[in-house]
């Protein structure tokens, strides 16, 4: 009898280290050794984001503006980061731009080819960009992954897949009447510029400069500039 009961106590000694080797043999070891590659502060983070800026600055002489929400431009896209170093890293961007230009018409005289006085006036691009980045990241201690306070140093451009010049006259006599340019000469083909980006984690301040013309000359005209300013605010989506 006493050997039935060494037996037993033996066999519910083995069973919790039989059950402790069963569970260790189905962890995956490797998980936790392995060093991610993806993330916010990894070698490759990639993330969705969208912006939107005011034009600023002063348009060339004959071509007033519309300032605040009527001249503006809205951006979404994505972004690809590689870290290069604990405080470096380069950016890449591929979006959609849309920017917007409106006319002022009551601001004194207008310049050829926007003589003509109307309710409404836009110049419109919609803009297929790509973008580089050099990424400063600010401090000196280990941040863990997250991306933390950054200031990026930008290039970009790409063509217009469609410029309009669009104007809008509401008393004619016959309603409203709106008319489209499509691609007219004077509307430039490919838009770039540099710019700078002080960020902190999915927030950022954006400003660009637009190196290229908006407007090009032709044989029969000289247009003017308008603002190559753009300011604004980035959210991402990480």
């Amino acid at each position: 009898m006493k050997s039935k009961y060494q037996w037993l106590l033996a066999a519910c000694l083995a069973a919790p280290a039989a059950h402790a080797q069963q569970v260790l043999l189905q962890t995956d070891v490797a998980r936790d050794t392995l060093r991610p590659r993806t993330g916010p502060n990894r070698r490759y983070f990639g993330h969705l984001y969208a912006s939107y800026g005011l034009a600023l600055g002063g348009s060339g002489a004959g071509l007033p503006l519309r300032y605040g929400f009527g001249s503006a431009e809205t951006q979404v896209g994505g972004r690809l980061k590689w870290r290069l170093a604990d405080h470096l890293a380069l950016t890449t961007d591929l979006r959609y731009a849309y920017l917007r230009y409106a006319l002022a018409q009551d601001a004194g005289s207008k310049a050829a080819p926007f003589t003509a006085r109307h309710d409404t006036e836009t110049l419109t691009y919609h803009q297929l960009q790509g973008e580089l980045g050099l990424r400063l990241n600010a401090g000196f201690k280990p941040r863990g992954n997250v991306v933390g306070t950054y200031l990026d140093l930008l290039a970009y451009g790409g063509p217009a897949l469609a410029a309009n010049h669009t104007t809008i006259d509401k008393d004619t006599g016959q309603g409203e009447l709106e008319a489209t340019r499509h691609a007219p000469p004077y509307m430039q083909r490919w838009l770039g510029g540099v710019g700078l980006r002080l960020g902190s984690g999915s927030l950022a301040l954006v400003g660009r400069y637009r190196l290229s013309q908006a407007l090009r000359p032709t044989e029969t005209l000289r247009p003017p500039e308008p603002a190559r300013w753009v300011v604004g605010v980035e959210i991402g989506w990480f």
